[in-house]
């Protein structure tokens, strides 16, 4: 079956939501948007979840949904969900299934009456004939595109390490190894008494932490880590001041301006945060005049400290790790993991450095992994992988960039796919920015009939 279509979204989460949404309010006709996705619209790998536990990491006035009314989100809460344990000293922190039912009431709301043309898939390659974009669907129908956009958002995690599984069965097998937990549907299964073993130290190695205190666990939880350390927890921070950025800047010399303008307050102060953002203002128009060369250096000397500092953790979830440090009941076991072995009932993990960990159950906490849809293109040779190596390259008007490094007239990424190219594009604000820019753009071409 072929389906020819002018304007077509890959994605069913908050990307592909949001684009969908400001092509609407711009005037693009609904009965020309399509959109592929095998979730509910707006909610996608992030928002999904089951869990009440898993709280956003940011207070409500930083989801933006539209920059000409900031506050959107944060007047829906405030009418709409009932979560007292959202209220902190730093604001308010709802949970993240929360945010996603927002964001598809927004989509129900701004189609009306108007039918949207949803397919319920995934896209599993994206080739080129002629002047059009032909999509197979993995319920193997092909789906044609005139103008492409893709918006698939942050690809689940998968192990990062060999998992040997013989001599256990299925079952256990399923229910003891968590490869995705961001749904959150494992925590159910787990008895109190567990030995946990959390693959990764970051926010979603803090969003299990959090739910298993919050059901009662009693058992040790083991965070494997290559550093003794968590985000630090938001603050109540406000930007204050504008950064007088030097004229030219290398990678040392942007190094060298952040560690001069930060103040001499712990991380997890107003003030010490208040500076970050106030840096952030302007980085990423800064990352994009560095070369390939120039940002793969920043990478690789700061890449971990950006990801610690920059993806700080909601109260709620550093309150219940410090539960569980005061109850002696969370080690942290330094190093990478090498390979997983599961002895049923026991989970063995051996490390590069020589170490180990035993558990009953792990939970694979590494975040997100490289999108194969995105790696198959590059693959194909139609584009180019971006600095970093992770993603597709862009150009500033969020075109993708074919093997000649000439941008795709009618091929757009959006998301925290384009971070390579662009910086920091992960908040929801940043991705709303970029929904506006290409649905004005979007509406103009068609308006002109392009």
């Amino acid at each position: 079956m072929r389906n020819s279509n002018e304007i077509v979204i890959v994605g069913d989460g908050f990307s592909a939501a949001i684009m969908l949404i400001h092509l609407l309010r711009k005037g693009v006709p609904a009965a020309s948007i399509t959109l592929i996705g095998s979730g509910v619209i707006g909610q996608g790998n992030a928002y999904c979840c089951s869990s009440q536990s898993y709280r956003l990491n940011v207070r409500e006035d930083l989801l933006i949904t539209f920059s000409d009314d900031p506050s959107h989100f944060a007047r829906w809460a405030q009418n709409h969900i009932d979560d007292p344990k959202a209220k902190t000293e730093a604001g308010n922190f709802y949970r993240r299934n929360d945010f996603g039912h927002y964001v598809s009431e927004l989509v129900t709301n701004e189609l009306g009456s108007r039918q949207l043309n949803h397919i319920p898939t995934k896209v599993t390659q994206i080739l080129r004939k002629g002047d059009d974009w032909i999509l197979s669907l993995d319920n193997n129908n092909i789906s044609i595109a005139k103008k492409l956009i893709i918006a698939t958002g942050n690809a689940p995690p998968i192990w990062p390490c060999n998992v040997s599984t013989k001599l256990v069965s299925p079952v256990w097998l399923h229910t003891h190894l968590v490869e995705n937990p961001w749904a959150g549907d494992y925590l159910p299964e787990i008895g109190a008494d567990e030995d946990i073993i959390l693959l990764g130290g970051g926010l979603t190695a803090l969003d299990a932490i959090n739910a298993l205190v919050e059901q009662g666990h009693l058992g040790m939880i083991y965070v494997i880590s290559p550093r003794k350390i968590f985000p630090p927890v938001q603050a109540s921070w406000q930007r204050q001041r504008e950064p007088k950025w030097p004229k030219k800047l290398s990678p040392r010399g942007l190094i060298r301006f952040i560690r001069e303008y930060l103040p001499s307050a712990d991380v997890a102060s107003s003030e010490w945060q208040g500076a970050w953002e106030e840096l952030r203002v302007n980085l990423n128009t800064i990352w994009q005049q560095f070369s390939s060369s120039q940002r793969l250096i920043l990478l690789k000397r700061v890449g971990w400290i950006w990801s610690l500092y920059r993806f700080r953790a909601s109260p709620q979830t550093i309150a219940s790790y410090k539960q569980l440090r005061e109850n002696n009941q969370i080690h942290f076991v330094l190093g990478r993991a090498k390979q997983i072995i599961c002895t049923e009932p026991n989970i063995r993990v051996l490390l590069n450095n020589g170490g180990e960990a035993v558990g009953e159950r792990i939970i694979n906490c590494t975040g997100v992994r490289v999108d194969p849809l995105l790696s198959n293109l590059i693959s194909s040779r139609l584009v180019i992988p971006d600095a970093l190596q992770q993603s597709i390259a862009v150009d500033g008007n969020l075109r993708v960039l074919d093997s000649n490094q000439k941008a795709w007239e009618n091929l757009w990424l959006i998301g925290p796919a384009t971070m390579g190219s662009l910086g920091d594009v992960v908040a929801a604000s940043a991705i709303t920015k970029q929904a506006e820019q290409l649905a004005e753009q979007l509406a103009e071409q068609m308006k002109m009939g392009v």
